[in-house]
């Protein structure tokens, strides 16, 4: 009977063996697959995280060549500006100078009108004496000449006048 008591507990050992074994591979197995997932999940979030930073840095590029441009522009038109402002400058002047250019003329023209004024008046003087009515005739074809040239310098000055 000692034998019998020997295999009943050996059998009993290995029941409670087996049904240790089958109540731990299921547990054994829930762990695997929890740690494969936990894995899993993880591996995801670093790619995700991985993808975030890309998109990031692509969002971080996309901005600074925006700026570069935004920039760049900003730059043309101020050179744009400069130049236009330089050529403002420059048709001011041009313009300026063409106007104390014809002040100057104007102002030869009427010196050479008195001095001839002067001389017509001057060599009717010194000729002979001759009255008034002789001097006013003399002074009113000088003022008559002073008259046409004063209209053909206007002439000519509003033809330029009007191409500007």
């Amino acid at each position: 009977m000692a034998e019998w008591t020997l295999l009943e507990t050996l059998e009993a050992g290995a029941y409670i063996a087996i049904m240790l074994a089958v109540a731990g591979v299921p547990q054994m197995l829930s762990s695997y697959f929890d740690i494969r997932a936990r894995r899993h999940d993880q591996a995801v979030a670093e790619s995700n995280a991985e993808r975030r930073h890309r998109e990031e840095r692509a969002a971080a590029e996309r901005r600074r060549q925006d700026e570069e441009r935004r920039h760049h522009e900003a730059e043309l038109w101020r050179r744009e500006e400069a130049e236009r402002r330089r050529e403002e400058r420059a048709e001011a002047e041009r313009r300026y100078e063409e106007s104390e250019r014809r002040r100057e003329e104007s102002e030869r023209r009427h010196q050479e009108m008195m001095l001839m004024m002067v001389a017509a008046i001057g060599n009717g003087n010194g000729r002979s004496h001759q009255g008034p009515d002789d001097l006013l005739r003399t002074m009113q074809g000088v003022i008559d000449d002073l008259r046409a040239e004063n209209a053909r310098l206007r002439g000519v000055h509003s033809v330029v006048d009007d191409g500007q």
